[in-house]
């Protein structure tokens, strides 16, 4: 693409509400990895100035890396109009959508990129949900999940991911979140066995792990739980004073969590994997920015 960057805007199948799985980033160059972007619960990734999914894609792309951001069927996407009212946003949008619906979208649109995108390598990111999802792909569970649900699996193959991040993905919430279950898409969460199969079972590369320390979603150690089944695990990366949406430092708007992410992968993202580790590199990552 001789240094230009592409704006990319796809839409493919999806399980709900509009139908379309929005696919949006930018392309730099196919000898350059690719990074796919998948947001949480009820989360809205788009391309639009202040979205947290739009600063990420634009930090990789600045460090030579294709990014493309992920957004699932709903019924409706004008998520500004519903303002702090997060409630009434996940009702209106999702209400009758399930956990096998939302898995769906995800694997609709890996099945699209697949299909019409080659890089060097490809990695998923996922943020709380999100890294749930990949997990269930790479490590081959999405099949089951979505036969048992009735759905056509959108994604038979296996996906050769060189990486994975979990960004705030544990395997329970805590105790005082619990009735969260109660709204779409969490109302219909798989056993958690499935979730811990498909960790033990993963197929990706190298998976890396952030946490951040005032995660009030997941404790730490649900996370670590995930992230210590992987057979390829790298590093577990405690982010202080981070939120679970990495958006906020000891309470501040900030997209430092977002930039101390990148900051510490971009080492890893120009190699291939290696030969599987079983040792997990615990990390304590603490920003200059944060401290």
């Amino acid at each position: 693409m001789n240094g230009k960057v592409q704006i990319v805007s796809k839409v493919a199948p999806g399980s709900f509400g509009d139908r379309k799985v929005l696919i949006q980033g930018y392309m730099i160059s196919n000898t350059k990895p690719l990074m796919v972007l998948l947001h949480g619960v009820h989360g809205c990734a788009n391309l639009k100035e202040g979205n947290k999914y739009a600063a990420l894609a634009q930090m990789l792309v600045q460090n030579s890396i294709n990014a493309m951001i992920i957004e699932t069927s709903r019924k409706t996407r004008d998520r500004e109009r519903y303002g702090e009212d997060r409630s009434s946003w996940a009702k209106e949008a999702f209400e009758g959508k399930t956990y096998a619906m939302d898995l769906f979208d995800v694997a609709s649109a890996l099945s699209f990129l697949n299909r019409n995108v080659r890089c060097t390598s490809l990695w998923l990111w996922g943020f709380s949900l999100g890294g749930l999802h990949s997990l269930m792909i790479t490590g081959s569970m999405h099949d089951k999940i979505l036969k048992e649900a009735n759905l056509e699996n959108p994604l038979p193959i296996d996906l050769n991911v060189h990486g994975l991040i979990l960004s705030g993905s544990g395997d329970e919430a805590r105790p005082e979140n619990k009735l969260n279950v109660n709204e779409p898409i969490l109302d219909s969460l798989p056993e958690k066995r499935l979730l811990l199969k498909a960790a033990k079972n993963t197929k990706a590369g190298k998976v890396f792990a952030f946490y951040g320390s005032m995660d009030e979603t997941f404790s730490e150690e649900a996370c670590r739980r995930l992230f210590d089944l992987t057979p390829t695990k790298r590093s577990f990366v405690i982010l202080s004073g981070v939120d679970h949406s990495f958006r906020t430092v000891k309470g501040t708007p900030s997209i430092a969590p977002l930039a101390d992410m990148i900051n510490y992968l971009k080492p890893y993202l120009f190699k291939h994997p290696g030969p599987s580790s079983n040792n997990s590199q615990k990390t304590q990552y603490l920003s200059s920015k944060h401290q």
